[in-house]
């Protein structure tokens, strides 16, 4: 195969998406599958991005449909954000042309922002920027996404603060200085410009304070603690929106909770308390985390242990224990964000059959049904929280839209429930059903991905529920009094 058969298959998928031939789509998602098995590995990234273009294009064709935009069934959208990350995860990926994987990034940004899920398509945008810090379409899309991300929090001041980052990105997508990879796109141009224009009319509306220093609180009391705060700021993890735009010091707060919100006379006001025990769980899973990179130093209760060597590479110790349980404390919230989802919404599942996947909707006859009390719903943050659900594997259900899902759900469970050695050098040894190996410097990059998409549940779940309120006021259905959610004093 050689790269004028792959500008061919360009050609042809363009060719079928302006005929509007769905046919043909589909045949070529089978070529792209054949070419896949190709002798030549460094295509394969290639071919994948291609393959993402056509399930995209199929996107495209069902999006006139009425309703189409806010449905919760979008197969093809989930096989287009599949295919861009088995793209970027594939090894050839950073070998190739940087504008060609700024497109990649910049497409999966988008696709994950219709979704909802905002905050990983802000991360997809700025590896585009990493790679090239001019590139307008990533410039552009990321400066609208800001300004949606900011319509769906309740805090204003942090709303106004994102606007502000809004601006600058929508700025520098308009500008001179801005590469376009094949040239302007006046159509693109004009919509990031309309959207500056919006946004920079709200800033003044609101006599937004372009001086107010957002780096004027203390990092930390100690040289660790420094340490740990700087380190959350620089993974993103503080349970504060505003972490997903600075690393100023005005992030360094896990400020996060719930709106105001309602309940009925006779309701207990318990959602709080739900918030907090997951909230505090994510906490103290990151603090772990961060104190586990700490594997050099003996921990005092290593100290007179006798373990035998196995020779096989395994590291034993606090550290590496603390770095387990960090994982599977991280992984155990999005269960509970499901309970949580279940009373809030009086989906109706009993207790021991809720899961995040299954909370959604049950398989009839072969087919996945939405559950009424989601479906149609055009809760922005919700649906964030709906196909981040996608990004786990459950058993019941084949759709994921993360690579790596199952052999993050395999892990777990053999964490909980078998043995899980961490390796800190390769050695000949077997993986079994009861004992397996993974290294110790991978075990990590699985645990921040775990953190990662734990935070992002929880700001979700946090802002879904600031949006259903207002739904609820708009509907003004039934008696209700208000409960606005107060810190609590730590002694």
């Amino acid at each position: 195969m050689c790269m004028s058969e792959l500008d061919l298959l360009g050609i042809d998928i363009d060719s079928a998406m302006e005929n509007n031939n769905v046919s043909s789509l589909t045949t070529l998602i089978e070529k792209c599958d054949s070419m896949l098995g190709s002798e030549e590995p460094h295509l394969r990234p290639i071919i994948l991005f291609y393959k993402a273009n056509i399930y995209s294009s199929l996107t495209a064709l069902k999006s006139h449909e009425p309703e189409y935009t806010w449905s919760w069934q979008q197969t093809e959208k989930v096989l287009e954000i599949l295919n861009l990350r088995r793209a970027i995860s594939d090894s050839e990926f950073p070998k190739l042309d940087p504008i060609f994987q700024c497109k990649v990034y910049t497409n999966l940004g988008n696709s994950l922002n219709q979704f909802g899920r905002f905050i990983e398509a802000i991360k997809a945008w700025n590896s585009a920027l990493n790679l090239k810090p001019n590139f307008a379409m990533a410039l552009g899309n990321k400066g609208v996404g800001l300004t949606h991300y900011a319509r769906t929090l309740y805090d204003y001041g942090h709303a106004g603060i994102m606007v502000a980052h809004a601006v600058d990105e929508l700025k520098e997508a308009i500008s001179k200085g801005a590469l376009w990879d094949s040239g302007l796109h006046p159509e693109a141009e004009g919509y990031f410009r309309e959207n500056c224009l919006s946004a920079e009319k709200h800033l003044e509306s609101i006599e937004y304070k372009f001086d107010f220093d957002l780096n004027q609180w203390p990092i930390g009391d100690g040289k660790t603690e420094a340490e740990y705060r700087t380190w959350c700021l620089d993974k993103n993890l503080f349970l504060s929106p505003l972490n997903d735009v600075t690393k100023l010091t005005v992030s360094a707060r896990d400020v996060l909770h719930l709106p105001s919100h309602t309940y009925k006379i006779e309701e207990e006001a318990r959602f709080p308390n739900y918030f907090n025990i997951m909230k505090q769980e994510y906490i103290t899973a990151r603090f772990m985390f961060f104190e586990s990179l700490d594997n050099y130093n003996e921990h005092a209760s290593d100290k007179d242990v006798l373990l035998i060597n196995g020779f096989d590479g395994a590291q034993f110790g606090y550290r590496a224990e603390q770095l387990k349980i960090a994982f599977r404390l991280a992984y155990s919230i999005f269960d509970k964000v499901a309970l949580f989802l279940n009373e809030y919404y009086c989906v109706g599942l009993k207790i021991n059959a809720v899961s995040f996947r299954k909370i959604w909707g049950q398989r009839k006859n072969k087919k996945f049904e939405i559950n009424s009390r989601f479906q149609g719903s055009k809760n922005w943050p919700l649906r964030g929280l709906y196909y981040l659900s996608k990004d786990l594997f459950d058993d019941d259900f084949d759709d994921v839209a993360l690579p790596e899902a199952k052999e993050l759900a395999g892990l777990r469970n053999r964490i909980e429930h078998r043995y899980v050695s961490l390796q800190v050098y390769t050695a000949p040894v077997d993986n079994t059903d009861m004992h397996s190996y993974i290294s110790i410097d991978e075990f990590k990059l699985k645990t921040l991905r775990i953190m990662s998409m734990a935070r992002e549940a929880l700001v979700y779940l946090s802002l879904a529920m600031h949006r259903e309120e207002e739904i609820r006021n708009i509907e003004n259905d039934r008696v209700s009094f208000p409960i606005q959610s107060s810190p609590i004093e730590r002694f």
